[in-house]
């Protein structure tokens, strides 16, 4: 408990995941240099980007900084695992290329991770980019592994004293623009499952934080900004269907198997149906199952390490 004490910000090490974001990379590194007191480091992982994304980011002359860049797009998760292993901090913290820390990100959420050692994550206040609505306050998961942002949309002055009011009160995962985790006992929770490119790795986190018996709690404290949907590919068709395909991953590796199953089928039914004879719609449902078999072994494995201990835990739930 002590060490969990003496956890401050300047332990922390800050990761940014980036692809393609030079519009919006140098706010989200500026924002982390102007916190007051400083992180350790901030580590740029650059997934492989087409645009000048590396030039911007090697301008900052900062030794904080650390950029890494990388061949090809690993996807968030790839990403993340990568900037984990060269983090030196003993706490982790996640800020999407198109987001921005308040000031006071990082100082309310180690703040409260030193005073609560049973407390894996924080899973902070995020905003907008305007500032006055809501991106989430706090997230959770249904029993059909629909992750759910809670307050998504809504004006923060009409929900102040509510929001106020959830502090401190656990959720199921952090998302991921904002999350703040300790390491020390979390170390097996990494390298998370790099199946697709994006959604749901913040969900396997708090999966497995759970699992090992800490809580991830909401902190309305800590604040940051986002500019929803940036990295996000623009054809909404194809939006559709790559966070289905990572939901029914989810499903496969952490739920029960029926579960999995039959929202499997079930998307599958629909897709079809309303695909209009699409060759491109079956294509995706066709890629879907492919995947799901591609990576039996890896579902097995991971079934087995994590979904017996999270079954004597919390079960998933709605609120």
């Amino acid at each position: 408990m002590a060490e969990n004490r003496r956890l401050t910000v300047q332990d922390v090490s800050v990761i940014i995941v980036n692809y393609n974001g030079e519009d919006v990379l140098a706010q989200a590194v500026e924002s982390v240099l102007r916190l007051d007191p400083r992180p350790l480091e901030c580590i740029v992982v650059d997934n492989g980007s087409t645009d000048n994304s590396l030039q911007v980011v090697q301008k900052f002359d900062d030794t904080r900084v650390n950029v890494l860049s990388l061949s090809e797009n690993y996807g968030v998760a790839g990403g993340r695992n990568r900037g984990i292993r060269a983090a030196r901090g003993k706490a982790l913290a996640f800020l999407d290329s198109d987001a921005q820390a308040a000031p006071n990100w990082l100082s309310a959420a180690v703040d409260w991770l030193a005073q609560s050692p049973e407390t894996g994550a924080i899973a902070p206040l995020v905003l907008m980019a305007s500032g006055d609505t809501i991106n989430g306050a706090g997230s959770f998961l249904d029993h059909w592994g629909h992750g759910r942002d809670r307050l998504w949309g809504e004006d923060l002055n009409s929900f102040q004293e509510q929001v106020r009011a959830w502090r401190g009160k656990p959720v199921d995962y952090a998302m991921g623009c904002g999350m703040v985790i300790r390491r020390k006992g979390l170390e097996s929770i990494w390298p998370l499952d790099e199946t697709l490119p994006k959604w749901h790795d913040d969900t396997e986190i708090g999966i497995r934080i759970r699992a090992l018996g800490y809580q991830v709690i909401f902190e309305p404290a800590s604040i940051v900004l986002h500019h929803v949907g940036h990295s996000d590919p623009q054809d909404g068709n194809k939006r559709h269907h790559l966070a289905e395909r990572a939901r029914l991953l989810l499903l496969w590796k952490y739920y029960p198997l029926l579960t999995a199953l039959t929202s499997t089928a079930h998307y599958s039914l629909f897709a079809l149906k309303g695909s209009g004879g699409n060759p491109w719609q079956r294509h995706e449902v066709w890629a879907t199952w492919a995947l799901v078999l591609k990576q039996q072994r890896e579902i097995r494995m991971i079934r087995h390490k994590w979904r017996k201990p999270f079954q004597s835990r919390q079960s998933f739930h709605e609120k």
